[in-house]
């Protein structure tokens, strides 16, 4: 077998794998992230964001729409913990 089909046999599919995990990665990038708006720790962020997220019945990592009750509820209990909203 030569080279050059040996390549196109092995390189090919390899590239094209990659390829689809790098993009398959990028649709699953965060848009948003709660800044807070004076000085807070990791520490904090993560205990306010576990206590909203509890309070109104929001995984943190699943799908919910911006338009439902439980996100509006989490929405406003960052908001009172002193957190905005921001999209990249």
């Amino acid at each position: 077998m030569s080279w050059q089909v040996f390549r196109k046999l092995i390189f090919l599919p390899l590239a094209v794998g990659l390829g689809a995990c790098a993009a398959d990665g990028q649709s699953n990038l965060a848009t948003h992230f709660w800044q807070a708006e004076t000085a807070k720790t990791e520490r904090d962020y993560r205990r306010d964001q576990s206590y909203c997220s509890e309070m109104h019945q929001v995984e943190p990592t699943a799908p919910i729409t911006t338009d439902s009750l439980s996100f509006e509820g989490y929405r406003n209990c960052m908001i009172e913990r002193g957190y905005v909203l921001r999209t990249y």
